[in-house]
């Protein structure tokens, strides 16, 4: 059996005599074989640096390093010669190379199984390994499915209804672009990718989607996802899942239906970039105050030029007492610990999923106090742009989780002077 794979070989001996050994992955060939004339077992490693390859008694290997398994990754330590083979290859393949190799050392594989033929000891020449696909016609879509080491990948133009399923299974994928098709909501697997850093879902029609449809906001996406991209969609919300993103740095929500933006977009404290051109939203959430963009797209809303002051405050009554329910649920958005509904039950994750957000980045739920305010865009923004000249003040619906909050936030406020 072979097994096309990378190799870094390491020998135990060179730090003894002071030698440092840096060491490479090197694309090679390794192949489980038998001597047709005994009944000894060998490994034989092939390179482009030794071509000729490289042979390891089976009787001699001390240890097999399994931990990284599922990662595609295993060390096999021999005794002699005192080298371990760091191994690098296709999570499926290894664990089948590695399955043969263990009924090897338990003497279960029978000479009928593996014949001289399968046991070939020339090397298998190397095919390049696909990462990226690019498909714009229905002809280009793969027969045999999608290749598990893709990493970028783009469909467009194709006009699909739905994710194809195969997606779901390549764990390597960092960028994937779905743009210009006709896809109406999207599998909650998608957030189990581990690696998924762009997702461009725009010109689609994910405004179809029904709010138990954006489950795959969260995940391990939660983590990973930096790029989003729902630009034309016929949006008429944004789903408050969207805060689950913690790492997102660019969003982009162009040309749609939005009036508003989740309450908790200011606790994404990575963003940098955020384009909402061509909506209706004529005012922002309270806790945009604590964004710190490095671009903000806000031009062709509804927001009013005439209103560039803050209107006047009104100090409310002393808030009651939280329940101990809000105060752990607060802690939990706080500490922005996961849960799903394997941890929890659905009334909670609802609750959960729809809470208010303070200007001081806190989540609130039934007890907070709420105030509209007006927003210098200089404040929270490099740049910025608006379509009305000399608009810099946006209003803002703001939520305070407790009076020392609301008075921080009064007496501090940015006033336009009377002239």
């Amino acid at each position: 059996m072979k097994l096309s794979c990378t190799v870094s070989v390491g020998n135990r001996l060179l730090p003894a005599l002071a030698i440092n050994s840096n060491r490479k992955h090197v694309k090679s060939t390794l192949a489980l074989c038998k001597n047709p004339k005994a009944a000894n077992y060998c490994l034989i490693l092939f390179s482009s640096q030794c071509k000729n390859g490289t042979k390891y008694e089976i009787k001699s290997i001390s240890k097999i390093l399994t931990r990284f398994l599922n990662e595609g990754k295993t060390t096999i330590q021999f005794h002699e010669p005192p080298h371990d083979l760091y191994i690098q290859a296709d999570a499926i393949l290894l664990k089948s190379f590695l399955h043969l190799l263990k009924r090897v050392l338990e003497n279960k594989v029978s000479d009928k199984e593996l014949t001289c033929s399968s046991m070939s000891v020339t090397p298998t020449p190397l095919k390049p390994v696909p990462k990226k696909l690019v498909i714009q016609n229905r002809s280009d879509y793969p027969l045999k499915g999608f290749p598990r080491t893709l990493e970028i990948l783009h469909i467009n133009n194709i006009r699909r209804c739905s994710l194809d399923r195969g997606i779901l299974q390549l764990t390597k994928l960092r960028c994937l672009d779905l743009s210009h098709n006709c896809i109406e909501n999207l599998p909650v697997e998608l957030s189990n990718l581990p690696n998924l850093n762009e997702l461009n879902m725009s010109y689609n029609e994910l405004g179809k989607s029904t709010l138990k449809q954006w489950a795959w906001l969260g995940g391990r996406l939660s983590k990973t996802l930096k790029l989003l991209d729902l630009s034309s969609n016929n949006l008429s919300y944004l789903p408050d899942q969207l805060v689950k993103l913690h790492a997102l740095i660019s969003l982009h929500v162009d040309h749609n239906q939005l009036k508003s933006l989740p309450s908790g977009i200011g606790s994404l404290k990575h963003l940098r970039l955020l384009t909402a051109s061509n909506n209706h939203i004529s005012i922002l959430p309270g806790s945009a105050r604590k964004w710190r963009l490095q671009n903000l797209d806000l031009s062709n809303n509804n927001f009013d030029p005439n209103q560039q002051s803050n209107p006047a405050a009104i100090f409310p009554k002393p808030l009651p007492i939280c329940s101990l329910k809000e105060y752990a649920a607060r802690r939990v958005l706080q500490l922005q610990l996961a849960y799903s509904p394997e941890v929890l039950p659905r009334t909670v994750i609802r609750y959960l999923d729809y809470a208010k957000y303070c200007v001081c980045g806190n989540a609130c739920f039934n007890i907070y106090i709420r105030q509209p305010h007006m927003l210098l865009l200089t404040t929270v923004a490099q740049t910025f742009s608006v379509s009305s000249d000399g608009l810099v003040y946006v209003p803002v619906d703001c939520y305070f989780c407790s009076l020392k909050c609301f008075g921080s936030a009064h007496y501090n406020r940015i006033r336009q002077p009377i002239i």
